[in-house]
Order: C-alpha cells, then structure tokens, then sequence
C-alpha cells in the first residue's frame, strides 16, 4: 500500500518456495543469470551491471533463503511490480516480510539483514527504478494470513498454512497463538506434486508438469486424459487425508476444532479434504499472507506515531 501521509510504499512480500506473492501479484520465483543484455524485456533485470531473468520457472529448492542472492533479486522484482502499481518509479520503500512461525526467533535477524536493499536503481522490466528502504519488519507467516479478520474468526483456532515447501500450523487460544503448540512440517506441495507424477508415471509411463497437476488442485478438473485426472484427483485426496490425519497425530481432531486452511493447498483442502462442515474454512487468496504482512506493519506503524 502506498501511504500518502508518508509518502512511503508499504510492501508486503510473501518469499514462496515456488512462487513469489505481493498484495496484488502473484508470480514465479525462477532466478536466472543470463551472459549479456536480453531479446525480450519482459522478467529481465538490469542490476549491479549484470543482466538476470527473474521470475520465470521455479527455483530449485534451496535449505535457507539467505544462502544466495536469488531472494534479494525476487524482492527488488516484487517491489517494482507494486510500485508500477501505484504508478512510482523512484520512492522510500518499507518491506514487510515473513518467516514460519517455529523458525521465527531463530531466522529473524538474517532476514532483516539480508532483505534491506538501501539505496538502489536497477532496472526492471525495461523500467528504471530507484528505491530507498527505510525499515523491514518481520511477521510469523500463517497468522499474517488471517491477520486482519482474526477477531471475526473463532477465538479458539487452527491455522492451517499449506505451502510449497512448508506446512505451518498455529493454534490460537483467545485468538492468541500457543507458541508451545505451534508446529513447521517441511513437506508440502512440491513433495506432493513429485508424489503425484511418481503415481502418473508409474501407471501410464507419461510425467504431468507442476501447472497441469495445479490445474486439478484449483479447479478440481484439467483438460487431458479423464484417466490422468481421475489418478490426480486420487492422489490428491490421499495428500488432504494425510493433512488431516498429521492434525490428529499432533493432539488436533479436524471433527472437534475450528480450521482455516490457507496458501496454495487451501484449494485442496477445500475440494479433497473429507472434513467439512461449518467449522471448516479455507482462505484461497495465495497472496493472504503477503496482504496480512502489509496489514500488520501498517498497524504497527501508526503505532509508532501515536
């Protein structure tokens, strides 16, 4: 959000292990150095007097974000699409961000460090930019997700934070989380969707690519075979299963709690899980985390002019 008080862009960013997500912009995280200037302006950046394509593909899984500069490329590119969207090119820039829950206090003062670019000018997209960080703040992601509808929620809750690398999970108590009963599990979607073509080359010796298999996840159907499918959409109910069965493994019956699934397998759970009822409920919007971050800095900024 632009604050036109401060004159100052509040950027929430969401650093998915698959893709990235802005208030208003979803796209790929794939990093890529190229050896001289591009033939299509489109994803290239111009920084540090080298050339890149950022966001195109999907990176490989990486152990740490910090372990490279590819997020720091992913985070330059989401600010300039935000500040096209308010119409800037040259602006103080405000970043907030977030890390798991579990990992928080551990990862925390890396990140700032590692996501702060300073004063800048690259060029993205053919555009120039010139930004200026003030500050980036830091939120658990999960909770950021629900952030700014928490009070209309249950006070007792499961958060349920479904993403490509990680599975988050916080219970809120008076809509406060128990941090003792708040767990990270690291096998999410892309270990789900390496499960499925496992499936789908096994019994029809043919490989489906991660945006077909998504297609099922989002729509619950895909235009090929009814075969490959049917085999998706089994497999897929095998995943929502085993979602709901490690809630229960970890002292959290889906039939006793309220749950709101959120992230990219909040669509899953939606049309393949076999909990339903009221009590269920599913935030689709893949940019909910990146939105609750800016929410929550913007709350945290007004605070500190009071």
């Amino acid at each position: 959000m632009y604050l036109d008080e401060q004159k100052l862009l509040l950027c929430g960013i969401d650093h998915g292990f698959s893709t990235m997500k802005t208030a208003h912009f979803v796209f790929e995280n794939g990093v890529k150095e190229l050896g001289g200037e591009a033939s299509l302006l489109t994803n290239t950046m111009f920084f540090n007097e080298r050339y890149f394509k950022v966001g195109e593909g999907r990176l490989p899984l990486k152990d740490t974000k910090v372990e490279d500069g590819d997020y720091f490329l992913l985070t330059l590119a989401a600010i300039a699409r935000e500040m096209d969207y308010h119409g800037l090119s040259d602006t103080e820039v405000c970043i907030a961000a977030g890390l798991p829950f579990t990992r928080f206090g551990q990862e925390k003062a890396e990140f700032k460090e590692y996501l702060n670019p300073g004063d800048r000018e690259f060029q993205y997209n053919g555009k120039e930019y010139h930004i200026k960080c003030s500050d980036v703040f830091l939120y658990p992601q999960c909770y950021a997700a629900v952030a700014d509808r928490l009070g209309k929620l249950p006070a007792e809750l499961l958060i349920v934070d479904i993403g490509s690398k990680t599975v988050d999970i916080i219970h809120t108590r008076k809509h406060i989380p128990v941090e003792s009963d708040c767990i990270t599990i690291p096998s999410a979607m892309i270990q789900c969707m390496a499960n499925i073509n496992n499936v789908v080359y096994r019994k029809t010796n043919r490989t489906l690519t991660e945006e077909q298999i998504q297609q099922v996840m989002m729509y619950g159907n895909a235009p090929y075979s009814d075969k490959m499918v049917q085999i998706v959409k089994e497999e897929l109910t095998v995943f929502a299963k085993g979602i709901e069965a490690t809630l229960k493994e970890h002292g959290f019956d889906s039939e006793m709690i309220p749950v709101v699934y959120v992230g990219g397998g909040a669509g899953v759970m939606k049309r393949f899980g076999s909990v339903t009822g009221r009590h269920i409920m599913h935030i689709e919007d893949v940019k909910a985390n990146a939105i609750g971050y800016e929410y929550l800095a913007h709350q945290q900024l007004k605070r500190k002019q009071l």
